[in-house]
């Protein structure tokens, strides 16, 4: 079985596609599935993660374009246990016999993220790029009940929407409800709008027999079994949702004592046009002239202090 993506024909047409996890942490296994489906068609796919900054300085295994952006290996070495770039990489060369580098990029300022993409665009000839959430909080505006952590995908979102060099260049969001912290009635508001602008570009969604969707589970499993790794909520409930779970379950010990709701809508894939998405953001032209992470923080922190909220419609027929 294959994975339906309902945006096939405009990504077909990349010669090199970027697919990158925008919020840190686990986000670039978000992209695995369509990373698997898109390389069995034929494609030329990389894979890149923007996430806190650890310590690579001099590590072997790298490859550095930038002060910021680090190409990882499996040969990579020296870095914290909690890497799961890393180990992700060390999964396709133990696994499938795949030498496939992780692209990191250091979470920085706006105008500092701006030019590591641009260097790295330059060096793979990047004609495509896909931005990968995981969970919806992308597509916040900022005047949401609950914003959750949106400033770390801002940032991806500001500096990719100044390529204007890159043709193709789309957002997807995949763990609907896995997030506790956003209102997700505004984010089913903020699809609405975008579908009003033919910004909305479909969806499709993930099911066990997909052989993409198997390799995806496979490698999740993988890196929340090494050592010292703390496993991902996101992906964990995505497994979950794929293989029938509903509602207050835990696949991993991280989240007993909290609740879950693990939900169909969790293994789906939503596509959108990234400059509308971004076009809409309230907060992308305050935080834009950041060069650091510490600016960036400084400068929504001032915005949201004026900030209007608007009211939240509830879920549910009246």
């Amino acid at each position: 079985m294959r994975l339906n993506l309902p945006v096939s024909d405009e990504l077909g047409r990349c010669r090199n596609l970027l697919l990158v996890g925008i919020g840190s942490g686990f986000d670039v296994f978000c992209a695995l599935p369509l990373y698997f489906e898109l390389t069995a068609r034929g494609q030329r796919v990389h894979l890149a993660n923007v996430s806190y900054q650890q310590n690579l300085a001099g590590a072997p295994g790298t490859q550095r374009l930038t002060p910021r952006l680090v190409g990882l290996t499996a040969q990579c070495r020296g870095a914290v246990a909690c890497f799961p770039e890393v180990y992700l990489s060390q999964w396709f060369r133990e696994k499938r016999r795949q030498d496939v580098p992780i692209w990191y990029f250091e979470m920085t300022g706006v105008r500092s993220l701006l030019e590591d993409y641009r260097a790295l665009v330059k060096h793979l000839g990047i004609d495509g790029i896909l931005l990968v959430d995981g969970g919806i909080d992308s597509l916040v505006r900022g005047d949401e009940t609950s914003m959750a952590t949106v400033l770390e995908d801002a940032l991806s979102l500001a500096a990719v929407s100044c390529l204007g060099n890159v043709r193709v260049r789309q957002l997807v969001c995949l763990g609907f409800g896995a997030e506790q912290e956003v209102a997700h009635s505004q984010a089913f508001e903020s699809i609405a709008a975008l579908a009003r602008e033919g910004a909305f570009l479909g969806s499709c969604s993930l099911t066990r027999q997909m052989d993409c969707y198997q390799r995806y589970e496979e490698a999740v499993a993988w890196t929340h079994r090494q050592p010292g790794q703390s496993p991902s909520v996101i992906n964990a409930s995505v497994v979950s949702a794929v293989n029938g779970r509903f509602g207050d379950f835990h696949l991993t010990e991280k989240t007993r004592g909290s609740r879950l709701w693990i939900s169909p809508l969790m293994p789906v894939y939503w596509f959108f046009d990234l400059m509308a998405v971004a076009n809409r953001n309230l907060f992308l032209s305050a935080i834009s002239g950041s060069n650091t992470y510490d600016e960036a923080v400084r400068a929504f922190t001032t915005w949201v202090q004026s900030r209007k909220v608007r009211p939240e419609i509830p879920i549910g027929l009246p």
